[in-house]
């Protein structure tokens, strides 16, 4: 396996979950992983398109990292976006992964697909759901799981990215 070098995060809307994992990783791509990161690109995408900015959950919860995602803009993924990317991180199975499978199904996305959390190394409780409708607290709950499972996938990048080809299946 190459080098990884695209990273897309994929929900439903693009407006809570994926717009928070990939701007909380270019914060810190730009911040504490600069030299790790530099070769590497996070981006965002939904498989709808319903709004065109991301909900004040997302938008406050990264305020509060000292984030700003005032330029975000929201995009359905496409299939272009899709093959250019390396990895792509979802956070629920039936909705994300067999959704995005299906309506690519001409692109071969077994061995590059997965939830975030599955990829962060995590063993159980994989799937996070959608934090659309919650009130503020309960939304940062849903939050502080993604931010743990980027902050573990980044690790993992940065490893994968460190290692020689040979070495790399070891992680997997």
């Amino acid at each position: 396996m190459p080098k990884i070098r695209n990273i897309l995060f994929l929900c439903a809307g693009n407006t809570c979950r994926s717009p928070f994992a990939s701007e909380f990783a270019k914060f810190l791509k730009n911040t504490k992983y600069r030299n790790e990161l530099r070769e590497v690109e996070f981006d965002s995408a939904g498989l709808y398109h319903y709004y065109k900015v991301a909900q004040d959950g997302t938008v406050n919860y990264l305020k509060s990292k000292g984030v700003d995602m005032s330029n975000f803009r929201t995009k359905r993924v496409d299939e272009d976006l899709v093959s250019k990317q390396d990895i792509i991180l979802t956070f629920e199975q039936k909705r994300h992964i067999n959704k995005l499978k299906r309506r690519f199904k001409n692109l071969n996305l077994d061995e590059k697909v997965f939830l975030l959390l599955e990829y962060a190394g995590d063993k159980e409780n994989l799937e996070i759901e959608d934090p659309f409708y919650l009130e503020q607290e309960e939304y940062n709950k849903i939050l502080k799981r993604i931010e743990e499972g980027v902050l573990k996938t980044i690790d993992k990048i940065i490893k994968i990215n460190n290692l020689e080809n040979d070495q790399i299946s070891d992680i997997y």
